[in-house]
């Protein structure tokens, strides 16, 4: 199931909201209309056009870097750029990661500069950061708070992320991973405690922090181990395949035999590509007797024994494809097994459980 859909595209990233989002939009217009003030409802809607510049910084830097953003995802809780890869080099990383929080302060400090010349007399609310009823001034002051809020130094915060990269520097990543963590858990601990004190919404706050920073140690040491696992070790050596002068209906067949939806394609036991479940899908049921795989696109896409089933995997997704063929490096036109996203899986769990 999915659960977001497209709103809109800029430099080429899809953007799109969660249907989360789309019921805290309807709660606060509910509530603004129950009160008949729709001051908070335009705050709240504004206030997420700014996140999205903020994870545009961040898929901005990325691109500029060679990293494919796959879209940006709005959260009730804020933005999320879903990038392919993080960078393995640690000065890019906290390049990507400061970008966002760098542009919420730049664009909060010029909404304040300009709130403050058309309403001078809004200058004490800067020390308190209360809320004015003027929108501008108010719009400038939840971006400058986004900025520093992001900043702080722990995970899930593009601050952690920030000094994850600075600590890589000097000591091995997961290291590094683990500070950060440590760090981003330490902060959500003292948060839930002080909103016990003061305020509820801290404790959730708290609560999503170490959460977030729980989960991206888990995935960090995952990722670690599993970057050590070849495509060799969980490839399955028997490879199901059909020949070009096969029809579709055959095809069919083969992938039903396999279980898998996509299937390789070979002339000779030479490869020639893969014939997809969806391309498979175009092509009516009645017709597809009567069409041959030759007659179809085919995807020419493979992976070297050798190599990172990380590697495999970003190709999976990217590709939306349910298998890989290995070839082998001395003879790429050579199958020698295929790698399916269910083995991967498949050892994504055999390391989180170990």
């Amino acid at each position: 199931m999915k659960y977001s859909f497209r709103i809109g595209s800029a430099w080429g990233i899809p953007i799109e909201l969660h249907f989360t989002f789309t019921l805290l939009i309807a709660a606060v217009f509910a509530l603004s209309l129950w009160s008949l003030s729709f001051y908070t409802f335009f705050i709240v809607l504004f206030l997420f056009v700014f996140v999205v510049f903020h994870e545009l910084a961040h898929s901005i830097v990325a691109r500029r870097y060679g990293i494919k953003v796959r879209k940006i995802v709005l959260y009730p809780i804020g933005g999320v750029s879903e990038i392919e890869e993080l960078p393995d080099n640690p000065s890019q990383e906290w390049r990507m990661a400061v970008a966002g929080p760098a542009t919420s302060l730049v664009l909060g400090l010029a909404l304040l500069i300009i709130s403050l010349i058309l309403s001078p007399q809004l200058f004490p609310a800067i020390i308190t950061f209360a809320v004015t009823g003027n929108f501008l001034f108010d719009l400038a002051i939840l971006n400058v708070l986004l900025g520093i809020f992001n900043l702080i130094p722990a995970f899930p915060m593009d601050g952690g992320r920030v000094f994850r990269a600075l600590l890589a520097e000097r000591m091995k990543y997961s290291d590094a991973t683990r500070y950060a963590v440590n760090l981003g858990r330490l902060l959500g601990v003292i948060m839930v405690v002080v909103g016990f004190v003061f305020n509820f919404l801290l404790i959730l706050v708290g609560l999503f922090v170490y959460i977030g920073a729980s989960e991206e140690g888990e995935q960090t040491i995952i990722s670690t181990k599993l970057a050590g696992v070849r495509v060799k070790d969980v490839m399955q050596l028997e490879v199901g395949y059909v020949n070009p002068q096969q029809t579709l209906s055959e095809a069919l067949e083969i992938m039903f035999k396999n279980r898998y939806h996509d299937v390789l394609v070979e002339n000779e036991n030479v490869f020639e590509g893969i014939i997809t479940w969806n391309e498979l899908m175009k092509i009516e049921a009645h017709q597809r007797d009567a069409i041959r795989v030759e007659q179809m696109p085919l995807k020419k896409i493979s992976i070297y024994s050798d190599e990172s089933i990380l590697e495999a995997n970003k190709i999976i997704i990217r590709e939306k494809i349910d298998l890989i063929p290995v070839v082998a490096r001395e003879n790429p036109s050579k199958v020698v097994g295929t790698l399916t996203s269910e083995a991967i899986a498949n050892a994504y769990e055999q390391v989180r459980t170990r």
